[in-house]
């Protein structure tokens, strides 16, 4: 073989290989929720979303929540994948007064 053609079957594998490894497709977005409980041991997670529904799904071993990383009442962005488990987690800072007054003249 040619070294192209080893070039060109290595950069084929490759791009192979990475796309299997961010493959997440996203199932649903909970943009602004509330913490009620983490089970850090289990890695599970129990938070209100914004429709005042409580909620509990696995956190996926991508993003394995440490112990202390969250604790009751933080706000957090939540993304979960269509296995049902968390994939993306991210705190989100309060609303502002502002913020606030506008939501309610909406």
């Amino acid at each position: 073989m040619t070294m192209r053609t080893v070039t060109a079957l290595m950069l084929m594998w490759w791009m192979g290989t990475t796309s299997l490894v961010g493959g997440h497709q996203i199932a649903a977005v909970y943009p602004m929720s509330s913490v009620e409980h983490v089970d850090a041991r289990n890695q599970l997670l129990t938070f209100k979303a914004q429709d005042g529904q409580v909620r509990m799904f696995r956190v996926a071993e991508s993003v394995a929540m440490a112990r202390g990383t969250f604790t009751r009442g933080d706000l957090v962005s939540i993304e979960v994948d269509l296995d049902d488990q968390i994939v993306k987690i991210v705190k989100v800072p309060p609303p502002t007064v502002s913020d606030r007054r506008a939501a309610r003249l909406k």
